[in-house]
């Protein structure tokens, strides 16, 4: 992987051809590199495996130009894995044939002062060797197969997952006075453990931390297999609207699919939060901000792709939206939205991309503390469902509209008097609502969050447990379940 050195270096050089060519007003330069390594799990208690697939890894580096012309227009080109003079002049070529005149254009970022290098790095994930990230996946395994003993199940096991580790190394520099550099770094832990008996029952786990020693494996597959154990033998409920307590996983997929206050989103009229900056949007006891510097978690970083020093951005205060996510175009397009920071101007929610033009991304949303255990929140709903996983949650009525649907994966239980009271049978039901009874219809938080990134999502959902008056659900087929 390239050296931090060998970037800013370039970064270097690549500014200055830039500043050389004659068309050019301003110009910002920007290069970046990422490696991932998988260790895939695929273990059948059936089928002669060693649990563990070949590891697997992939690297990138590349770089992008963006210039605003001296005729007014602006464009972006980027070329990939060259870092020379040919790399310079291709990525200069395609900024030029792609420039466009766009009147709400009005400057690169400039400089805020020096940006802090952040402390989201761990060496150890890049010097790693290939067997000591083996031993670290087997962890997950292990695990699984400790509970999955001491609970004396005697049928067939399937257990899938895999072990990632993630690096990034960027930096950018401008005509402007921008020089932002960074070096990022996750593990990721996921864990499926299937049992195979009379009627096929399903868990699974998620464990994350910027430095490899701070991760739990063994953790995430004794969980993966506990919720397994706890789905067998589940029960099916009729249509209806349910007090239910939505996991962190699934407060983290709602979030993720309907909670858009990116400005981005409100310009093109595809957010529910449109024209909301001041209302109440949720219950006092609801805070929900961006937080990119959280010590250990994944989607923490000091610096964004435009060079500034990533901030704290507090999104609903005492259930009030108070802001909007932006970035330094959104910032200065209209003289009403100057007051939204551009703390969020990144390419990537994961990675430093060197191909992508800016967007805006969250890094950490976080959702605060309250003051209920998980046994507590379970209390307060008395009977209901206890929502634990959920998949295919997409809006539906628009983007502009709060609705959405999705369906419940697993891991998820009926709740009778007080008390967990069995499984509830996964994909038996949809949920039909909106973002706003989610956030209007909580009466109860947990007080222990957990950071989460489900398949798909860019930003890191840290959130504890919540408790909902009422969850409208739909039975998907009576007949099938």
């Amino acid at each position: 992987m390239i050296s931090l050195k060998e970037l800013k270096s370039a970064a270097k050089d690549f500014l200055a051809f830039a500043e050389r060519q004659k068309d050019v007003k301003e110009a910002e330069a920007y290069i970046s590199c990422n490696a991932l390594n998988v260790y895939r799990i695929a273990y059948h208690s059936k089928i002669p495996s060693n649990g563990l697939e070949e590891p697997k890894s992939e690297e990138d580096y590349g770089l992008s130009l963006r210039i605003l012309f001296k005729d007014g227009r602006n464009g972006m080109g980027s070329s990939d894995s060259n870092l020379s003079t040919e790399g310079f002049r291709e990525a200069y070529s395609k900024a030029y044939d792609a420039r466009v005149m766009d009147t709400d254009f009005h400057s690169l970022p400039e400089a805020h002062g020096k940006a802090r290098v952040g402390k989201f790095f761990d060496p150890r994930i890049m010097k790693l060797d290939e067997g000591k990230g083996i031993a670290k996946a087997y962890e997950m395994l292990d695990g699984a197969f400790g509970r999955l003993k001491k609970s004396h199940f005697s049928g067939g096991i399937n257990i899938t997952g895999e072990l990632d580790l993630t690096a990034s190394r960027f930096c950018v520099m401008s005509t402007n006075g921008i020089f932002g550099f960074e070096e990022n770094t996750g593990s990721l832990a996921t864990l499926t453990t299937s049992l195979e008996a009379e009627e096929n029952a399903t868990g699974t786990s998620f464990e994350s931390s910027t430095h490899i020693s701070r991760l739990d494996a063994h953790a995430a597959g004794i969980e993966s297999a506990e919720k397994a154990l706890s789905m067998q033998n589940p029960k099916s409920i009729g249509s209806g609207k349910y007090r239910v307590v939505l996991s962190e996983s699934v407060v983290a997929e709602l979030l993720y699919s309907r909670f858009d206050v990116a400005l981005s989103s409100i310009d093109y009229n595809a957010s529910p939060f449109i024209g909301r900056i001041g209302q109440k949007v949720g219950v006092e006891q609801l805070s929900v901000s961006d937080d990119p510097g959280l010590e250990g978690i994944i989607g923490s970083k000091a610096v964004s792709d435009e060079g500034r020093q990533a901030r704290k951005t507090e999104l609903v205060r005492n259930g009030v939206l108070v802001n909007y996510l932006s970035n330094d175009y959104y910032t200065k397009k209209k003289p009403e939205w100057a007051k939204f920071l551009p703390n969020n101007g990144f390419r990537s929610g994961t990675s430093r991309s060197y191909d992508s033009d800016v967007g805006i991304h969250g890094t950490n949303i976080v959702v605060g503390k309250g003051a209920y255990s998980r046994e507590e929140l379970i209390e307060e709903v008395k009977n209901g469902v206890y929502v634990g996983r959920m998949w295919y949650t997409y809006p539906v009525n628009g983007h502009a509209s709060p609705d959405y649907t999705g369906t419940i994966r697993g891991d998820s239980c009926l709740i009778e008097n007080g008390r967990i009271a069995g499984a509830l049978t996964p994909n038996s039901m949809r949920v039909i609502d909106n973002i706003d009874n989610l956030m209007k219809n909580i009466i109860g938080i947990g007080k222990k969050q957990k950071a989460v990134q489900s398949w798909g999502q860019e930003e890191t959902i840290v959130t504890p447990e919540i408790a909902l008056s009422e969850l409208n659900m739909k039975r998907i087929s009576k007949g099938a379940y």
